[in-house]
C-alpha cells in the first residue's frame, strides 16, 4: 500500500513538472475557451453554451466510445460518465443493469435514467418485466439501444440540469445524437473485429464448475459506416452492422446475433428552415440460461450453491473432491441438462425522429421534433419431457411445457421549442420555451401450454393451455420556459420553470411545476484572475424534478374474476384522487477549474437531494374492503455527497500526450420518513431469509436478516430478527482512466471502483445448508447443531463489495495511406482484471424487482448469477 501511494505521489509531482517546463509551449486563448463555450442541448430545451449554465454536463464523443467495444449502451458508459454508477447485473446478454447517480431517490420506481435519440424517448425499461419469470432473471430495454451512429452523448445526473425535463427525470437523462452527415466530402469505413471469450472464473468457488459449464467463445462483428455531404446543404449517414458472438457457456446457451441499421440525413428546405431525420432498425436474437434457482435446476446453482446433493440423482456437491470418476458423472449429467434447455429471446426494435427547424430571423429559432420508438420483443421457453426426466431422475411423459411472453412497447414524442436571443449593451439574453407531449404505450401478452409432447413448438399442441394479459398506457403532457441572463459573457443567471401534466395524477391533483434557478460565474474572464487558470467557473444551482406514479395506480377499480364458469366481480384496488409524481429538490454548488495551459482539468461539487412526496405502499383497514394494498405520497428520503472529476496531461508534445482521468463520489443515502408504512422489501425473498428492504432511518435496500451471536465455543447462543445487516449502497464509487498518444499509436485504458457497499452471498449460504462447505460459520456450531440454523445467522454470510474493475485496455495504431486513406488495427481486452474484497463477483448479484416491473432495485444478493466474460478482440478499421 505505501509503495502505491508513493508511486502516485510521484506521477503527481512529475506531472506538475512537466507541466512547469512545457506550459508556455501552449496557445492560451485557443485552450481557454475550447471547453466552456462547447455547445450542449440536454436539460437546456435548445442549444446553449456551457459557461451559460449552472451544471455540468457530461459530453462523450464517438472517438471516446469507439475506444470501448461494448453492444450496448450501459456497458459501454459504464467507464465513461465519471459520475455515476452504472454495474451490469449479471454476464449474459440482455441482463438489466443497475444504474445509481446522486444515490437513490425512490424506494418504488426504479433508478435507470430517461433516455432520449435525436430528442425522441426510448424504453428505457432496466427490470423484470410485468410477466418476466423472476427477480434474478430480467431483460433490459437498454441491452438493444442503436449504437453504431452515434454522433455524441450528452448526460446529466439529476437537480436542476434536470428539471427541464419535468415529472420523470430526477434519476438523470441520457441523450443520444446520432450522425447525419460530416463538415465535407463523404467518409467511408469498413470494420472487422474479431477475437475469443473466455469465462469469469475468479470468483467461482468451485475450480472445477469452469469445466462443467462454461468453454471459451468467439465473437466477430462487420460493421460499414458511410458520412458525408453533397453540396452546400445536404448530409447524410448510413450504418450497418453485424454481431455474432457465441457465449461462453456450453451449448452456446448464450449465444448472441444482433443486426443494427441506421441512417440519418440533413438538408435545407429553403432559406431559414432544415429538415433532419433519423431512422433504426435493431435485431437482437440471443438465449438467456437459467439464473437463481427458478424452482429447479439451474447451473450456478447445482454447483456453486450445492445443490448437486439434492438434485437429480444425488451427488458428491464437494466438486473439487471429486474422484475423476465421480467428476465424469456429474459432467454427464450436467452437460446433458444444460443441452436439454431451450430459452430463446428475440427482439425487433423501429426508431425515427423527424425534426424540422426553422429561423425566421437571426435572433429565433423554432424546432419540431416528432418520433417513435417501436420495441417487440418475445421470449420462449420449452421445457421438455425429457429435459424433466433428466434433472429430476423421475420419468415423466405429461409435464411438458411451452411458455411465450411478448412485449410490445410504443413510446411516441412531439416536442416544440423555440429559443430567442437578444443583447442589451453588457447583457444578453437567451430566452426558450417550449411544450412537449410523449405517450407511452406497453402491452404483454403470457401464453403457455403443459402437457406438451417432445419436439412441439407451438402452444397449440399444448393439452391444456392458458393465457393472460397485461396493459400499461400513459400520456404526459408538458410545458417549459427558461431565461438564461448573461453580464459581460462571464455572470450568469439561469431560471427556468416547468409545468407537467400525467394521465397516472390523480383527479385531485392538477398541473405539476418544477422550478429551478442557478448561478454560472466565470471567473477566469476577470482580468485581475491573471494568466494561471485556464478557466475557472463557480457555479451553484436549485432545481425540482420528478418521478412518475405507475399508470392506473390512481384509479378506483373493480376486477372481473370468473366463478363458477360465470362474470363475478370483486374490489379492486381503492385509488388515490391525491397521487402525484414524487419530487427531488436538489441544491448543488461547485467549481470547474482548467489550469497549466489545460493540463489539469477540475470539477468538484456538493449537493444534497431531498425526495418529497415519496411513494409507499399502505395496507388499507379490513373495513375499506380491499385486499389490495395502495401507493400514497407520504415519504421523503435523502441523498447527499460530493461529486468531483479530475484529468491530468502530464505529458504533451507535437508527437506525444499522455492523460490520467479518475473520478471520486461520495453519496449518504437514507429514508427520512415512510408516513407510517411499515416495512416492505425490494429484492430478495422471505423475511426468514435475506431482503433488501425500505424502512424509516435506513439507506434504501439495505440488508435485512437474522444476525447471530455465537458463544466462545463457537456455538449460536442467540439469534436476532429482521437485524440490519449493512447497506447495499456505496458510499464511495469513481471511474479511473489512461490514454496516452505516440503519434499514430494510441494506448487506453479504464475502469471503475466502489467501496462502502454490502451484499449477501446466498450462494455460500445454499452450500453450508448443502454440506458443500463449511467456511464462515465456527466448527463449534457445526458439531453441536449441524446445519439447521443455517438461516439463523444471515449475518455470516454478508460480504463487503469494495472492487476496481478494469473494464478495458486496448490498442491501435493508424497507417496513413494516400488519398485521405487510412487503416487501423486495433486490440481490446474486456474485462482483463478484477480486484474485490467480496469472494463473488460484488457486481452480478440478482437485479430484484419484488415490486414488479419498473421498480426500485439497489441488488445486494449474491445468488447463481453469471459474470461478464473477458473478450480479447482485434480489429480493422479502413478508412477511405
Amino acid at each position: 500500500m505505501k509503495r502505491e501511494v508513493q508511486a502516485v505521489k510521484f506521477l503527481l509531482a512529475f506531472g506538475v513538472l512537466i507541466v512547469g517546463e512545457n506550459a508556455m509551449a501552449q496557445t492560451k486563448d485557443s485552450i481557454k475557451t475550447r471547453q466552456i463555450d462547447e455547445v450542449v442541448i440536454t436539460g437546456q430545451g435548445a442549444a446553449i453554451s456551457k459557461r451559460r449554465i449552472s451544471n455540468t454536463v457530461t459530453t462523450i464523443n464517438s472517438k471516446e466510445l469507439e475506444k470501448v467495444p461494448s453492444q450496448r449502451l450501459d456497458a459501454q458508459l459504464s467507464a465513461l460518465v465519471p459520475n455515476a454508477q452504472i454495474n451490469l447485473s449479471g454476464g449474459q446478454a440482455g441482463s438489466t443493469s443497475i444504474i445509481k447517480a446522486r444515490g437513490i431517490n425512490s424506494a418504488f420506481l426504479n433508478s435507470t435514467p430517461i433516455i432520449y435519440v435525436d430528442g425522441v424517448r426510448m424504453d428505457n425499461m432496466n427490470t423484470r418485466s410485468a410477466f418476466g419469470t423472476s427477480q434474478a432473471s430480467a431483460m433490459s430495454s437498454i441491452a438493444d439501444i442503436p449504437m453504431d451512429n452515434i454522433e455524441r452523448i450528452e448526460y446529466i445526473n439529476g437537480g436542476a440540469a434536470t428539471t427541464l425535463y419535468g415529472a420523470d427525470a430526477a434519476n438523470g437523462v441520457i441523450q443520444i445524437f446520432t450522425k447525419k452527415g460530416s463538415g465535407r466530402g463523404t467518409n467511408y469505413s469498413l470494420l472487422a473485429e474479431t477475437g475469443f471469450q473466455t469465462p469469469t472464473a475468479d470468483f467461482l468457488y468451485f475450480k472445477r464448475t469452469k469445466d462443467l459449464l462454461f468453454e471459451n467463445g468467439y465473437s466477430q462483428k462487420y460493421r460499414f459506416n458511410m458520412n458525408g455531404k453533397s453540396g452546400k446543404d445536404f448530409g447524410y449517414s448510413f450504418s450497418a452492422s453485424y454481431l455474432n458472438s457465441s457465449g461462453v457457456q456450453i451449448f452456446k446457451q448464450n449465444e448472441n446475433q444482433k443486426i443494427d441499421i441506421s441512417t440519418g440525413f440533413r438538408t435545407k428546405l429553403f432559406e431559414g428552415m432544415d429538415y433532419e431525420s433519423s431512422f433504426s432498425y435493431v435485431r437482437n436474437e440471443y438465449k438467456h440460461n437459467r439464473n437463481g434457482n427458478l424452482g429447479g435446476y439451474t447451473g450456478l446453482w447445482f454447483t456453486e450453491s450445492g445443490a448437486s446433493k439434492i438434485t437429480g440423482p444425488g451427488f458428491n456437491n464437494r466438486l473439487d473432491d471429486l474422484t475423476d470418476q465421480e467428476f465424469q458423472a456429474i459432467r454427464d449429467y450436467v452437460r446433458e441438462a444444460e443441452r436439454l434447455q431451450d430459452n430463446a429471446i428475440t427482439v425487433n426494435r423501429f426508431f425515427t425522429s423527424q425534426t424540422v427547424k426553422y429561423r425566421p430571423v437571426n435572433s429565433l429559432n423554432i424546432k419540431l421534433t416528432g418520433g417513435l420508438d417501436y420495441r417487440t420483443q418475445k421470449q420462449n421457453i420449452i421445457t421438455t419431457n425429457q429435459y424433466l426426466s433428466h434433472t429430476t431422475g423421475k420419468p415423466v411423459t405429461n409435464q411438458g411445457s411451452i411458455s411465450n411472453l411478448t412485449r410490445d412497447y410504443l413510446g411516441i414524442t412531439g416536442e416544440l421549442t423555440a429559443q430567442h436571443t437578444a443583447k442589451a449593451r453588457d447583457f444578453s439574453f437567451i430566452t426558450t420555451a417550449g411544450a412537449q407531449v410523449f405517450t407511452t404505450e406497453d402491452y404483454q401478452v403470457s401464453y403457455s401450454g403443459t402437457n406438451v409432447r417432445d419436439g412441439a413448438k407451438l402452444v397449440s399442441e399444448a393439452a391444456v393451455k392458458t393465457a393472460n394479459d397485461f396493459l400499461n398506457q400513459s400520456v404526459n403532457y408538458g410545458i417549459y420556459l427558461q431565461e438564461n441572463i448573461g453580464f459581460k459573457n462571464k455572470a450568469f443567471i439561469d431560471l427556468g420553470i416547468r409545468g407537467d401534466k400525467n394521465t397516472s395524477f390523480g383527479e385531485e391533483v392538477g398541473m405539476q411545476f418544477y422550478p429551478k434557478a442557478g448561478l454560472s460565474y466565470v471567473l477566469s474572464s476577470e482580468p485581475w484572475m491573471g494568466d494561471f487558470f485556464s478557466t475557472l467557473r463557480l457555479r451553484a444551482n436549485y432545481g425540482v424534478a420528478g418521478n412518475l406514479p405507475p399508470a392506473y395506480a390512481n384509479d378506483k377499480t373493480v376486477r372481473f374474476l370468473g366463478f363458477g364458469g360465470e362474470q363475478a366481480a370483486f374490489f379492486g384496488q381503492l385509488g388515490n384522487e391525491f397521487l402525484k409524481p414524487e419530487k427531488t429538490k436538489t441544491w448543488e454548488a461547485g467549481m470547474d477549474a482548467n489550469f497549466l495551459d489545460n493540463r489539469i482539468n477540475l470539477s468538484a461539487g456538493y449537493y444534497n437531494a431531498k425526495t418529497i412526496d415519496a411513494l409507499f405502499y399502505l395496507r388499507l383497514a379490513p373495513s375499506y374492503g380491499y385486499s389490495s394494498n395502495q401507493l400514497f405520497n407520504i415519504g421523503e428520503i435523502e441523498n447527499k455527497g460530493w461529486e468531483t472529476r479530475l484529468s491530468l496531461v502530464p505529458v504533451r508534445t507535437e508527437n506525444t500526450e499522455l492523460t490520467l482521468s479518475g473520478s471520486f463520489n461520495t453519496v449518504k443515502n437514507k429514508v427520512l420518513d415512510t408516513g407510517g408504512a411499515p416495512a416492505f422489501n425490494i429484492n430478495g425473498f422471505s423475511e426468514r431469509t435475506i431482503q433488501t428492504v425500505v424502512q424509516e432511518g435506513y439507506p434504501v435496500g439495505f440488508l435485512r436478516g437474522y444476525h447471530g451471536i455465537f458463544d466462545d465455543n463457537g456455538v449460536l447462543k442467540e439469534s436476532i430478527p429482521l437485524s440490519y445487516l449493512g447497506t447495499t449502497i456505496p458510499e464511495y464509487y469513481g471511474n479511473v482512466g489512461l490514454n496516452f498518444r505516440y503519434k499514430n499509436f494510441n494506448l487506453f485504458s479504464s475502469g471503475s471502483y466502489q467501496m462502502g457497499a454490502y451484499a449477501s452471498n446466498w450462494d455460500a449460504q445454499f452450500r453450508f445448508l448443502y454440506g458443500a462447505s463449511d467456511d464462515n460459520v465456527p466448527a463449534g456450531e457445526i458439531n453441536q447443531n449441524g446445519r439447521k440454523n443455517w438461516l439463523s445467522f444471515s449475518n455470516a454470510f454478508i460480504e463487503k463489495t469494495d472492487f476496481l474493475k478494469i473494464r478495458n485496455i486496448g490498442m491501435t495504431y493508424t497507417f496513413d495511406l494516400n488519398n485521405n486513406q487510412s487503416l487501423t488495427a486495433g486490440f481490446n481486452a474486456i474485462n482483463p482484471f478484477n480486484f474485490a474484497k467480496s469472494s463473488f463477483d460484488p457486481e452480478a448479484t440478482i437485479p430484484g424487482g419484488a415490486q414488479g416491473q419498473g421498480g426500485a432495485t439497489t441488488g445486494g444478493i449474491s445468488y447463481a448469477t453469471y459474470s461478464a466474460p473477458r473478450e480479447f478482440l482485434i480489429s480493422l478499421k479502413y478508412n477511405f
